[in-house]
């Protein structure tokens, strides 16, 4: 199985203001704005790496050479875009909605084949079968959950601050890493 992103996401999973204010700039300083913005993008990635979650909306491939029983998905799903496969007879085919269920847990996504079916036969081909979807929390900042906002605030201040450069072990942050472990999909 290959998961791959195709569109990432078009905005941070906090505000360049939020970003800001925690690092204490001013908002009205502009010329660190790409700077900050690097920043959060980099713990954003680093906080979606930790826990198995995609933050902000985002468009993903599931590639596999077969249907196994359930396919696992990035996590969480918004919508399933399409389910397209090769037919044992080496068609391009597309599911129709009705076919698959989508089964939403609190930190794993899978498909399964609807109540009653099974999944098709495909071609031997290592990519028979690609589910398209979009998946994370939501399309704007207010989406991202309180402790993903805080881990990637206080991140981001971390990084910044000259005083804890010298020692990483703090007890902050530790506290700051722990922030994620409720959110961890470990399937």
């Amino acid at each position: 199985m290959t998961k791959i992103r195709t569109a990432a996401p078009t905005v941070l999973a906090v505000t360049l203001a939020e970003a800001k204010a925690s690092l204490r700039v001013d908002a009205d300083i502009t010329d660190m704005d790409d700077l900050v913005t690097m920043w959060a993008k980099g713990v954003i990635a680093d906080a979606e790496h930790l826990t198995g979650q995609r933050l902000m909306e985002q468009t993903w491939e599931v590639r596999l050479p077969c249907f196994p029983e359930a396919i696992s998905l990035p996590h969480p799903v918004l919508t399933i875009q399409s389910v397209a496969y090769i037919d044992a007879a080496g068609a391009d085919q597309v599911l129709a909605a009705p076919a698959y269920r989508l089964n939403r847990a609190a930190y794993a996504s899978t498909l399964t084949p609807a109540r009653g079916t099974s999944w098709p036969a495909t071609a031997e081909d290592d990519a028979a079968v690609v589910v398209t979807l979009q998946c994370g929390h939501g399309n704007t900042p207010a989406a991202t959950p309180d402790n993903f906002r805080l881990y990637i605030l206080a991140k981001l201040a971390e990084q910044f601050d000259p005083a804890t450069r010298m020692e990483r072990n703090t007890v902050q942050s530790t506290y700051l890493d722990g922030l994620l472990d409720a959110c961890c999909c470990y399937a």
